[in-house]
């Protein structure tokens, strides 16, 4: 068992030595950005690519970056169950994400019958929100609307809610992203 455990953190090690430059830019966009080859960097400007577009090719390579380290420190089981899907509870704090997901349906649709977004001004975009907010919150459970903070509407954009890879947005951003990428002790 002892062996089993070296090997394994071996190779874990050894994995994120030779991925150091990588892992340490996880979260640096422009670093990903930067590795557009020649053709990539020209191609014609078109209405669905921005002028910071990031290649599919470009994105798949952090995104199995990202895999491999959640395997590492999960397990493949424990994190690729139900991956699609919503009706599962956040591994960390046991959210379900339904709930979330209806929360938030509600908020958005309560929302948009009371702020009028051709007309209304950016000053009365908090007070229509607060009303939104009060009129659900008696309906469901503090947890789910301490985890839906992520998501709610803010002037001029909105945030869909999704899981990643069975955990809910907060504890992503709160517990696992801190988990990924480089770590300092290592060198």
């Amino acid at each position: 068992m002892v062996t089993y455990a070296i090997n394994y953190f071996t190779k874990y090690y050894q994995w994120k030595g030779a991925h150091k430059t990588e892992l340490k830019n996880l979260n640096n966009m422009n670093y990903w950005r930067s590795l557009k080859n020649e053709e990539e960097r020209n191609l014609p400007s078109h209405p669905n690519r921005s002028p910071n577009h990031i290649p599919t090719r470009i994105l798949n390579i952090r995104e199995d970056l990202i895999l491999t380290h959640l395997t590492y420190l999960f397990g493949e089981e424990e994190w690729k169950k139900n991956r699609y899907s919503n009706d599962l509870n956040c591994r960390s704090c046991g959210v379900n994400m339904q709930d979330l997901s209806d929360y938030l349906s509600q908020i958005i649709k309560t929302f948009d019958t009371l702020f009028n977004w051709r007309n209304d001004k950016e000053k009365d975009f908090q007070p229509a929100l607060n009303k939104a907010l009060d009129l659900w919150d008696q309906d469901y459970p503090e947890l789910v609307k301490e985890k839906a903070r992520l998501n709610l509407p803010r002037y001029g954009s909105r945030t869909l809610l999704t899981h990643k890879y069975g955990w809910c947005p907060v504890c992503w951003e709160d517990i696992i992203m801190p988990q990924l990428g480089w770590d300092d002790r290592l060198e």
